[in-house]
């Protein structure tokens, strides 16, 4: 069955599964070459120029007036149409330690943004000092918050209109909910809903407590296998994965990409 199933993550399931940037955004920049690469029409995506040091990690969408936004790394890009991308990110916590940051999703739409100039490198800098997750000429044409702080519990959120037609997000993020100990983290999958404004964080016990190189080891995407139910998963410098129906644990794991 496993050899089954891995087959068919090789036949595509990943390829419209959202990763980190800039890793899975720019296919010119990234090692792994099933990087799903969301765009809209006009626009293209370039990797930040790196002869500065504030442009590392920095991701460009670009019209043919120059880049409409920017993007540090962590960003999750899901293209919704043809003209409105979903972009998440998950900040820094609080000043109070224990209490992890809500994952923060804006809907936009390249077509309504200005070019951003030609100061770009003030820009990289203001976003670096500023830990400022994305930089944009306008507005999100939506934005929401989902807070990281209970798990195990459904929680109700009204979600913004151009997001209701998704029947499921599935979304990696750290939540301060999951106790921790010295040598584990507190990795969880937020499951969301937005047709029934609903969603829930499972705590990973099966990463969060397996006493890994965190900094180096890290799980980077998830995909719900459609003809199996099974929510598929993969990372750097870890094997690809398959939960179980409780979604806290491995059903499967196999060799490492």
């Amino acid at each position: 069955m496993w050899a089954v199933e891995t087959r068919k993550v090789a036949e595509g399931l990943f390829d419209r599964a959202p990763g980190p940037s800039p890793w899975y955004l720019v296919p010119s920049s990234s090692w792994y070459s099933g990087a799903y690469t969301p765009t809209v029409n006009g626009f293209s995506r370039q990797s930040a120029s790196y002869d500065r040091r504030a442009a590392s990690g920095k991701t460009l969408l670009v019209s043919s007036h120059g880049p409409v936004l920017i993007l540090s790394r962590y960003n999750y890009v899901m293209a919704l149409d043809e003209s409105a991308l979903l972009v998440w990110n998950q900040g820094v916590g609080s000043t109070e330690v224990s209490l992890t940051a809500p994952v923060r999703l804006l809907v936009i739409e390249p077509n309504r943004l200005r070019p951003l100039g030609d100061e770009l490198i003030s820009l990289y800098e203001r976003m670096n000092a500023q830990k400022e997750f994305i930089a944009l000429g306008g507005n999100a044409s939506a934005e929401m918050s989902l807070s990281t702080r209970i798990v195990d519990e459904e929680q109700k959120v009204d979600f913004p209109e151009a997001l209701k037609s998704i029947e499921e997000l599935l979304i990696l993020c750290r939540s301060s909910g999951i106790a921790t100990q010295p040598g584990s983290v507190n990795l969880a999958l937020l499951v969301a809903h937005p047709r029934e404004s609903e969603y829930r964080l499972y705590p990973q016990d099966w990463f969060s407590t397996a006493g890994l190189d965190y900094g180096y080891q890290w799980v980077t995407r998830v995909v719900r296998n459609p003809l199996t139910g099974y929510i598929h998963g993969e990372g750097f410098r870890i094997s690809p994965f398959i939960l179980d129906d409780s979604l806290r644990g491995l059903r499967r794991s196999g060799p490492a990409r």
